[in-house]
């Protein structure tokens, strides 16, 4: 196996076992901004996430679309933390890729017990 591969795969254990990631904005005069968002990914190169269009990420996204992600678990020993870091754009699903979104966020949710989410 190589380096590469490897932290592949500890990449995507990371992804599967987390249930929220750190997502990182700013806003159009820079100042930084980090909020956890619960998350479903689709793969492992779309996360999807619901916010509120108010809510502080979401303005600062809608001006300025690079984000940085980090995605651990924050429960490990002092010293055995490992994670994932992303650089990414971010966006609003547009409306024809809401339901396929929506089902991928969904599936996530009831499967970790919580109701199903409907596109409404």
């Amino acid at each position: 196996m190589t380096q590469a591969s490897d932290l592949a795969g500890t990449a995507r254990r990371i992804i599967d076992a987390n249930r929220y990631l750190t997502l990182a904005t700013a806003d159009a005069d820079g100042r930084p901004w980090a909020t956890p968002v619960w998350f479903a990914p689709d793969g492992y190169t779309t996360f999807v996430w619901a916010s509120r269009p108010d809510a502080r990420h979401s303005r600062n996204i809608a001006g300025r679309p690079n984000v940085g992600i980090v995605i651990f678990d924050s429960t490990v020993p002092v010293g055995g933390a490992q994670a994932v870091y992303v650089e990414a754009l971010a966006e609003q699903v547009p409306a024809a890729d809401l339901e396929p979104a929506m089902a991928t966020y969904s599936h996530r949710s009831e499967s970790d017990g919580a109701s199903p989410w409907r596109v409404a």
